[in-house]
């Protein structure tokens, strides 16, 4: 019989939070009876923080983060006896949350798409809700079911960089079909007129064609659009999304191509989520986050959390990775070479190949790889894991995280191509130099993730291969390797540094070499142990720089986008402007800032708003043009053709790097492909040979497909590569008007502008009219000129950045016949 009397009065006793007296109290399994040095550091950290709402913990992979995470909200649950959640990635990282918690002690259960009622457990506070970011974020959660209705009390989020990634596709949709061409024939008179090709393109279902709508057209039209889009909210790949933006259009960006267009918002409007925004305490982990700023701005994470992140100073740092760029020891060695280079290692070693596309995946299939595609991708990864499956070659595309492959499930790892991400503002922002939050630093997080995928702890280890020339040549630009962790930095070093030795050590047999020092790694050679803790582990470990005026930015530019939201953007305006000023910034990427500031101006001053536009693009001209802007480009500077040259191969932090540009334009230079591509691969051209180079009719719909700048020389170019017979009438009215339209805009070179058509063919029709002392650069012409660039490439890296001095440059140009004097005589003909 219970005595109920002598329960009267007892007092139950305060729990307190402390995270390691929790970890102490719990009954634990025999791997788990002492913390890690780290994991003790960062429990202490967050026992001290337990009454911020926001956190940041950075530690890196293998070093027991997601013990820290379910001690973080079984403390809370401890304490409070309120729901908690741990969000992943993926859902094979819940199997391994869940795997963890049972290890620990720790009640925790699965909360999986397409149920509608959490764990009873987990609404009771009594275990940790384990679910994905999807389950959390998206526009019908069953969080916000009227019949679940909860709001967690604490939240992890785990892999915070690849959730923001995870958490945006929540936020955009993708229109096709019937909508699709809805909203183009409401955008088409607007879009036509800013910008009459790419609109042609869009029109005529070219799938490769795009254009970002300037936001002034997209705010004029947005009631309209949103009607439209209304219409078909109950459709399948509108329901999870369309609530998020429906009352925000005027805030999102717009890209379209010639079979879907994308909208998605400018700043995520995270606030909307209410079993996010408002749980009382959030850590954000991750073990690859350079940028602090995409968390404040994304996510909402407080400035002052991002400025001070928990960094466990006993935080040991990566795994052994030996990371290889074939083509840098020998361009020749391309994307084919490493494919025959893996289907041997795979025969002794697993080998695991990351690409950015299942096109490029398939490519891999025929090499013997299995593909695993999305559907049975996690069926991929129990594969590798048992070694009596028999796999030992897969290939994953867009799957750069939320794949962990420890110790034999994966030994060599290929990346395959730069991961710039598959959607179309993923596309657009890939072509510009710089995008604060953007393209950059999200292709380089992709990079960095696809990296750790195989060392999943300090003991582990892996050789990591860059495949194909786009990725080679982006690691080895310097911009990028700056915006990396300062681990993945050392090892990219490390890269460069590897690849030299081996081309010095190869005697001609860079295969042999590169094979050679592939099984040092994997045969645990000491000598290569050593090497790697010298320059790697031993190097004194760096807390990063914390860009606090960075982190601020994005905290006001994100309280200006809510203002926004909420018909305040008269006052959201000065709070950006003050920002932006407050930042000095400058450039590209003050231009790109300026741009946001006229998206949110607009919506309350029109003028204002076009003023503000105008200088963004004086900053950066690859952003919109306003209506009172004039179309044209910049005027060329004052540096020498050799100065420039100078200037791009200095890009590289491995000359190599350059060769292998060089010959990615060099191989660009194909007649047989359409010409925006061909227009493309001249712009290219002209910048490594030193010229200011442009595509005026690209940028501002009118004037030449290209435009060089090139020392005493002015080139207007039209390409047209897709005529096949001969050059008509109406193409040679067509480069009279470009010369006369470079003459009025560049005044003080109207006497030296010469006109180049690039073309198949030389033949004219009889009734055609071209400019006196028209020039045609064949295919012929291109290829020799792509061969000249490679070789006056390598000989410059052969000497290196420090001998590559304007006066050197110059010589070589001469010697290579690459000067602009040289140019129209060696590599152009007559018309015929």
């Amino acid at each position: 019989m219970i005595d109920f009397g002598s329960l009267i009065g007892a007092k139950q006793e305060e729990v307190v939070y402390d995270l390691e007296k929790f970890y102490g109290a719990l009954d634990v399994k025999g791997t788990h009876t002492e913390p890690r040095p780290a994991q003790r550091e960062a429990m202490r950290a967050l026992t001290e923080r337990s009454g911020q709402k926001d956190s940041v913990l950075k530690v890196s992979t293998g070093a027991g983060k997601t013990t820290v995470g379910l001690l973080y909200l079984y403390g809370y649950m401890r304490v409070t006896g309120e729901p908690v959640v741990f969000l992943c990635p993926t859902s094979q990282l819940i199997d391994q949350v869940l795997e963890e918690a049972a290890r620990l002690g720790i009640p925790a259960k699965a909360y999986l798409g397409g149920e509608t009622y959490p764990p009873q457990e987990c609404a009771r506070g009594d275990a940790v809700m384990v679910c994905t970011y999807e389950k959390l974020f998206n526009a019908r959660s069953t969080f916000a079911n009227p019949k679940v209705n909860l709001v967690p009390h604490a939240i992890v989020l785990d892999d915070a960089h690849a959730g923001v990634e995870n958490i945006r596709k929540q936020f955009t949709l993708t229109v096709t079909g019937e909508a699709y061409n809805r909203l183009i024939e409401v955008l088409a008179p607007c879009c036509s007129n800013y910008h009459r090709t790419k609109w042609m393109d869009v029109e005529s279902g070219d799938p490769g064609a795009l254009l970002e709508v300037p936001h002034w057209i997209w705010t004029d039209s947005y009631q309209e659009i949103q009607q439209i889009l209304h219409g078909y909210a109950a459709e399948q790949n509108f329901i999870f999304v369309w609530p998020y933006l429906s009352g925000i259009l005027p805030l999102c960006r717009c890209v379209i191509s010639g079979t879907k267009l994308e909208i998605s918002p400018e700043v995520l409007p995270t606030e909307q989520v209410r079993a996010y925004a408002q749980a009382e305490h959030r850590l954000f982990m991750s073990a690859t986050l350079a940028d602090d700023s995409l968390l404040t701005r994304e996510l909402g994470v407080s400035a002052a959390a991002a400025s001070d992140p928990i960094l466990p100073p006993s935080d040991r740092g990566l795994g052994e990775r030996m990371i290889l760029a074939p083509s840098l020891i020998d361009p020749e060695l391309d994307r084919a070479y490493v494919m025959d280079l893996c289907a041997d290692l795979s025969k002794t070693h697993n080998v695991v190949v990351l690409t950015s596309s299942g096109q490029l995946a398939e490519d891999w299939v025929a090499k013997g790889a299995t593909y695993f595609k999305d559907d049975n991708f996690a069926e991929g990864v129990r594969r590798l894991k048992n070694p009596g499956s028999g796999t030992r070659f897969a290939v994953f595309a867009q799957r750069f995280d939320g794949v962990d492959l420890p110790d034999d499930a994966c030994r060599v790892l290929v990346i395959d191509g730069t991961p710039y991400g598959a959607g179309l503002i993923d596309k657009v922002d890939s072509t510009m130099s710089v995008t604060p939050g953007g393209v950059r630093n999200r292709t380089i997080f992709r990079i960095e993730q696809g990296m750790g995928r195989p060392v999943r702890s300090h003991a582990d280890f892996a050789v990591v291969l860059l495949a194909g020339q786009d990725l080679t040549t982006y690691v080895g630009r310097k911009d990028v390797l700056g915006a990396m962790t300062h681990d993945s930095r050392n090892q990219i070093n490390l890269c460069i540094e590897l690849a030299d030795m081996v081309r010095k050590s190869s005697g001609g047999k860079p295969d042999a070499a590169i094979r050679q020092v592939i099984g040092q790694c994997l045969n645990r050679d000491p000598g290569w142990k050593k090497y790697y803790n010298a320059k790697v582990r031993d190097v004194a470990k760096k807390n990063p720089e914390i860009a606090v005026a960075t982190i601020e930015l994005a905290e006001q530019e994100r309280r200006a986008h809510v203002m926004a939201s909420n018909n305040m953007s008269a006052d959201a305006k000065p709070l950006l402007q003050k920002a932006i000023h407050t930042a000095k910034l400058t450039g590209d990427e003050l231009g790109i800032h300026l741009q946001r500031l006229s998206r949110i101006t607009y919506l309350s001053d029109v003028v204002e708003a076009m003023a503000i536009q105008q200088a963004a693009r004086e900053n950066n001209v690859t952003l919109a043009i306003p209506p009172s802007l004039p179309r044209k480009p910049a005027m060329p500077g004052a540096k020498t053709v050799a100065e420039k040259v100078c200037v791009w191969f200095g890009k590289f932090a491995n000359p190599n790097a350059a060769v292998i540009e060089a010959q990615r334009i060099a191989n660009a230079l194909d007649l047989n492909q359409k010409s925006k591509k061909v227009e493309a691969a001249l712009m290219r051209l002209g910048e490594a040979l030193g010229a200011e180079a442009s595509r005026p009719d690209e940028e501002f719909s009118d004037g030449p497909d290209g435009l060089w700048f090139w020392g005493p020389r002015a080139l207007v170019i039209e390409a047209k590569n897709e005529n096949l017979k001969t050059l008509h009438k109406k193409d040679s009215g067509q480069l009279h008007d470009s010369m006369q339209w470079s003459q009025t805009n560049y005044p003080v070179f109207a006497e030296r502008f010469e006109s180049l058509v690039v073309a198949k063919v030389t033949a004219v029709d009889h009734d055609a009219n071209y400019p006196p002392q028209t020039r045609v650069l064949t295919q012929a012409g291109c290829t020799a000129l792509g061969v000249a660039l490679v070789q006056f490439m390598q000989k410059l890296a052969q000497l290196g950045p420090v001998f590559a001095s304007p006066e050197f440059v110059l010589e070589e140009m001469y010697k290579f016949k690459l000067h602009p004097d040289q140019f129209f005589g060696t590599y152009t003909v007559s018309l015929s």
